[in-house]
């Protein structure tokens, strides 16, 4: 395949067109897919694939592109369509080639069009199990939810990141099987996804919200499971998402649960965020001391929280045995 534009002016000048308009190119590609096609995972398969031109415009390596593209179809070709995929990318991108690096562009996109057309097509070898398969594309559906929680919140992010390892800790305290440890893990990372959709003068306030504020907060658990519940492969994540601020006194939100009735999931979610929230920052207090934060579960255990969870959480953060 042509490397006309390794280290020339017009290999540069894609290089930026396709990194400035990266993200308008994506919204194009995922359009140009049927509405039940455009799934989180797509975008971000996109969104690499135009990463990996722009890399390539730089350095000439339009082979190592179609390298990884044959990569890609291997392990995602049961989930994707990656020869629809492929094609809206390689039809939202082809402008880029013409306006920025003219004739030689539009040679060279040919040759990698058909290319990349021909690997998309072809029967590929799945790699590993169908099991193996389908945790590859939870994980990177969850990239892309968390991404978009980045680009929401940074500090939100921040938190889910830490949520979702405390999970995975006390499910591992608690004695969870690996994959019960997984699943709270991704449960942990996903819970508070629902406050991309809360306003950002609320998210980020400097101080205690008011009542009215404090309503619109508490519909991220809805709109958390609602984001969830629209992604085939995290649906069964939704009902921590939903149920993570329930108590057992049923005082909590939105469904106002009560003991049994909550998710176990959701009841060892509830205790990760309670804890992470207190002794991480935010915008209106400093971090409150591990100790004090436990003190603070204590004082919860049996009504707002599962008593075996806090108990699980008191052991792990004071390292008994």
């Amino acid at each position: 395949m042509s490397e006309a534009f390794g280290g020339s002016p017009g290999g540069y000048e894609l290089t930026s067109a396709l990194n400035g308009r990266a993200a308008q190119i994506v919204t194009t590609a995922i359009g140009r897919l049927e509405p039940s096609a455009r799934t989180v995972a797509a975008k971000v398969v996109v969104a690499q694939f135009v990463q990996r031109c722009a890399s390539a415009a730089r350095a000439g390596d339009w082979p190592g592109v179609a390298s990884w593209v044959d990569d890609a179809c291997g392990r995602y070709g049961d989930v994707l369509s990656t020869e629809d995929v492929f094609g809206a990318a390689l039809g939202s991108i082809e402008k880029a080639f013409e306006h920025s690096a003219g004739a030689v562009g539009a040679l060279v996109f040919g040759q990698l069009q058909r290319e990349i057309e021909f690997i998309a097509a072809k029967p590929h070898a799945r790699r590993g199990s169908q099991r193996a398969e389908a945790v590859d594309e939870i994980d990177i559906v969850l990239d892309g939810l968390l991404t978009r929680l980045d680009q929401s919140d940074v500090l939100t992010a921040e938190h889910s990141r830490a949520v979702g390892s405390w999970c995975a800790r006390l499910a591992k305290r608690m004695g969870s099987s690996k994959e019960e440890i997984v699943h709270l893990t991704r449960a942990g990372l996903v819970h508070d996804i629902g406050k991309v959709t809360t306003p950002k003068a609320i998210l980020t306030a400097p101080r205690r919200l008011d009542d009215e504020e404090m309503a619109i907060m508490r519909l991220h658990a809805e709109e958390g499971a609602r984001i969830v519940a629209g992604v085939p492969l995290l649906a069964h994540l939704a009902p921590a998402v939903r149920s993570h601020h329930e108590r057992f006194d049923g005082d909590g939100y939105p469904d106002r649960l009560k003991w049994e009735a909550i998710p176990y999931v959701a009841r060892i979610v509830a205790v990760a965020d309670c804890f992470n929230a207190m002794i991480g920052r935010r915008p209106y207090r400093p971090p409150m001391p591990p100790s004090v934060a436990l003190e603070q579960l204590v004082q919860g255990r049996g009504t707002q929280f599962d008593s075996d969870v806090v108990d699980a959480m008191i052991d792990l953060v004071t390292n008994r045995p």
